[in-house]
């Protein structure tokens, strides 16, 4: 049973991270905060005593069976429009939407107890004047601030009054929240240039409202990790009208060798949420791409920090085929060459998700010269690194440009007879081949003219058909299949071989 409560645990922590870190919450914080209510632990710290005579006095009792919050009069005399009341105000960036109180007042003496809110523009305005016998007393108006007031009220000034007062007790309010947090990020993992091994991220956030709640941590789309804040509330209601700090900062250690970091390019996003009663809680989220490599070996012919590299292509056939050649040389601090240093060449195929792999790990020569060669393919971002030690790597990147070579097929490949059609057949080279735009043409003259466009189906290939009808004499046409540079697809743009079919009039 504990290992099923454990499990249990765990599933429900990782759903709220995912919850957490999906998109379309809600965009503004909502969250309870309770003064004065001994059952929660809630006292007074952030309900402050003001007064315009020093006729009035407070008193602050929060315990089981006491009073509350009160004022009342011990002067022998006060002028009109004096006061002293119990405020609370709602913090920087948020708006009181609800309240709750339990309350009870006595007029005496010209004295007369109300309790007030300031709505988000305006003055003070009075929304109820309590009676001896105590009651609870709610309000669902936008408001800044609430008051528990005993104010002179008789223009000729008022008495002694020694019965008249105001206390509250278990004041609950729900706040709004509109202001998000802001968010730096900061770590070893964010340093220039290629890492691996344990990295640190260090994210910071300020927020003006509820306080920075929780860091959510997400690599690659997976929520992965996340840390709390110390904020004071307990039962779902906050004890002070800020529960979380306004300042917090955490560090996470992640461990690049471990999914879901991958060789090569990984997105890590951080968010920064504020309290809140669930997870619409305003959030700020930054994010950053950190390249991962704990597949290159680390080599330990000495410091290159100096590397050069470069892509050739040495014949029209290679340039067709994708093949390339890559060379380089590497060089000390001093300019001085390193020869037996073990270079590391990986490639990534320029598509979203893909993984970078190592495709050779040449050894330079005498004079830090190497050279390596590259398998035909599509396009790809093509990274020359050297590591010299876990921390240190000299890295160069390329991008290695391969134009789309379609195959087109004619049927039937006999000569046709005018009112006859052709059919053809167009296959694209993968990865990412479906659902592409083909375009059949045919020549006229010194010009191509468009026949036919289509997309591939889901394997890459698109077929379409032309029926000659004003053909006479016997001639041939030349026809080919042309792919335009498009997103996702990893190619440039290019064309087929003609193929041609001879059609008698």
């Amino acid at each position: 049973m504990k290992r099923r409560a454990v499990a249990l645990v765990a599933i429900t922590a990782a759903l709220a991270l995912a919850l957490a870190l999906a998109p379309g919450a809600a965009s503004a914080g909502v969250y309870r905060f309770a003064v004065c209510n001994p059952a929660l632990g809630a006292w007074q710290a952030d309900a402050s005593f003001e007064r315009t005579s020093s006729h009035y006095v407070s008193k602050a009792s929060c315990g089981g069976g006491q009073a509350g919050l009160a004022v009342r009069h011990e002067g022998r005399r006060t002028a009109f429009g004096h006061w002293g009341e119990w405020t609370v105000r709602a913090p920087r960036g948020t708006v009181i939407s609800h309240l709750g109180v339990n309350a009870a007042g006595r007029r005496a003496g010209g004295h007369v107890p109300r309790l007030l809110t300031a709505p988000l523009k305006g003055q003070l305005s009075p929304f109820a004047a309590p009676d001896p016998g105590a009651e609870r007393f709610r309000l669902s108006s936008p408001a800044r601030s609430f008051v528990a007031r005993l104010a002179c009220a008789r223009h000729r000034g008022c008495d002694r009054g020694r019965r008249a007062g105001i206390r509250v007790k278990r004041l609950a309010l729900r706040l709004a929240d509109h202001r998000s947090p802001t968010i730096a990020l900061r770590g070893s993992a964010f340093r220039p240039g290629a890492r691996r091994g344990i990295q640190t991220i260090q994210p910071f956030a300020t927020d003006v409202g509820g306080g920075v709640h929780r860091f959510l941590l997400q690599l690659n789309g997976e929520p992965v990790n996340a840390h709390g804040a110390t904020c004071r509330a307990a039962d779902g209601l906050a004890l002070r009208l800020r529960p979380c700090p306004p300042r917090a900062r955490t560090t996470f250690k992640a461990t690049t060798a471990s999914s879901p970091f991958r060789q090569g390019p990984n997105l890590v996003r951080v968010c920064a949420i504020d309290y809140a009663l669930g997870t619409g809680a305003n959030r700020t989220c930054s994010a950053r791409r950190v390249r991962i490599d704990n597949l290159c070996p680390i080599s330990n012919a000495g410091p290159g920090p100096r590397l050069r590299a470069w892509l050739s292509r040495s014949t029209p056939r290679a340039r067709e085929r994708g093949n390339a050649m890559v060379r380089g040389r590497l060089r000390s601090g001093g300019g001085m060459p390193v020869p037996g240093a073990r270079v590391c060449v990986a490639t990534r195929v320029l598509v979203a998700g893909t993984r970078e792999r190592v495709v050779t790990t040449p050894v330079t020569g005498p004079d830090g010269r190497f050279s390596a060669e590259l398998p035909k393919g599509p396009n790809r971002q093509v990274r020359v690194a050297y590591w010299w030690n876990a921390g240190q790597v000299a890295e160069r990147q390329m991008k290695l440009w391969v134009r789309a070579r379609p195959r087109l097929r004619l049927r039937p490949r006999h000569p046709l007879h005018n009112g006859r059609r052709v059919r053809f057949k167009v296959r694209l080279q993968g990865p990412a081949s479906g659902r592409r735009w083909v375009r059949i043409q045919a020549r006229s003259g010194k010009r191509w003219v468009e026949l036919s466009n289509g997309r591939t189906n889901s394997h890459g290939a698109f077929r379409a058909h032309y029926r000659f009808h004003a053909t006479s004499g016997r001639h041939k046409y030349a026809f080919r299949a042309v792919v335009p540079s498009q997103h996702g697809y990893p190619y440039r743009g290019g064309h087929s071989k003609p193929r041609h079919v001879t059609v008698t009039g």
